[in-house]
């Protein structure tokens, strides 16, 4: 078995603590709270953005962008353009009236940019130099903007995380990981490994339906469902574990709610995010070494710590999730590399993912 190491040596900003008082958020045994969090993911992102574009009248244009605003988050804006190029289009599809915020009619299901260009002529909006003219824009959209209500619960989560200093002993180590067998399905698989042999003690696999599309910052919607189903089923069938590794970040995010973050708060069990690439925050990996750790830092706040799990090996990036702090986060993840550049039972968990979509994707026999 091993103890949590101590944290020292890295400022790290004022820790918060979840009030206990306070129901707006709650651990996911609570069964109440845990449900009315997970309403948020029933909007249906894609009909909502339908219900907006079909507000567009006849004559007028919107953009990318300002469709993006009515959900709630410029940021959706490329998810907005890649749902328009895949669809089921018919010759009353109104989606010829998104255009770029210049004018630019941008991609186009039905034939390119010349036959949008076309559809909109028709329609009675003024083209100059292969642009359509803003003048006719529309943006008085009426929505619930549920990307607002999504983001909101982001921001009440870092409050309500701890991330004091966790004296425990950790026995046994559980990595969940999560991989898409095509946009609508998924995989998720939990490993249960002993913390001091880092062999495997158990494994789950399971395949869950995805509803939310991919949208920068908000990975977690998109993922916790599975994940939370997961271990709902791994804590009836597996050891307990003590702590969680999950691919993907805690505090290094922008509003430092990444899924390790959020899975964490929901189950109320000590978790650490481990993203491969860097989400947000500038770090400096020239001539990190094995043992080393690098402060990635955002606005002035230190949010996670690049590790090698070998000199010649791409790093990754830690951060903390719920009840442990980012130091020892850092310190318990390098114990675990062995000969991977993942920590063990996260790499198992890993191939394991890769494994199944590979079986899921094969062609039938019959």
């Amino acid at each position: 078995m091993a103890r949590f190491p101590p944290s020292h040596g890295v400022h790290q900003p004022p820790i918060s603590t979840r009030d206990a008082e306070d129901p707006a958020l709650h651990i996911y045994n609570h069964g109440v709270h845990r449900d009315a969090f997970l309403s948020l993911l029933d909007v249906n992102l894609p009909a909502e953005l339908w219900r907006l574009i079909a507000q567009v009248p006849r004559g007028c244009v919107t953009t990318y962008g300002a469709l993006a605003d009515a959900l709630g988050d410029r940021v959706a804006a490329r998810w907005v353009g890649e749902l328009l190029m895949d669809h089921a289009h018919d010759v009353d599809c109104p989606c010829h009236r998104v255009v770029r915020r210049n004018g630019e009619p941008g991609l186009y299901i039905a034939g390119g940019a010349a036959a949008k260009l076309s559809r909109l002529a028709s329609e009675g909006i003024p083209i100059e130099h292969g642009r359509a003219s803003l003048e006719r824009h529309f943006a008085g959209f009426q929505s619930a903007a549920p990307l607002r209500g999504l983001k909101e619960f982001q921001q009440q989560v870092p409050a309500r995380l701890d991330l004091r200093c966790f004296d425990g002993t950790v026995r046994r180590i559980a990595a969940l990981d999560m991989a898409y067998v095509s946009s609508s399905t998924a995989v998720a698989v939990g490993v249960i490994a002993d913390a001091t042999s880092l062999e495997t003690m158990s494994t789950l696999t399971i395949t869950s339906p995805v509803m939310f599309p991919y949208i920068s910052g908000y990975l977690a919607f998109r993922e916790l469902p599975a994940l939370l189903s997961l271990w709902k089923q791994m804590q009836s069938a597996a050891p307990a574990a003590d702590v969680v590794l999950i691919d993907g970040n805690g505090s290094l995010h922008p509003r430092r709610a990444g899924i390790a973050a959020c899975f964490g708060l929901l189950t109320d069990v000590p978790t650490i995010g481990i993203g491969k690439s860097l989400l947000c925050g500038r770090v400096d990996v020239a001539g990190l070494r094995v043992g080393d750790t690098r402060p990635v830092i955002d606005r002035d706040e230190l949010i996670g710590l690049a590790v090698k799990s070998a000199d010649r090996s791409r790093p990754i990036f830690v951060s903390a999730g719920n009840y442990v702090d980012i130091p020892q986060a850092a310190q318990l993840v390098q114990r675990m590399f062995a000969g991977h550049r993942l920590p063990e039972p996260l790499h198992q968990a890993d191939r394991l993912t890769k494994q199944r979509v590979r079986e899921l994707r094969m062609p039938s026999s019959s």
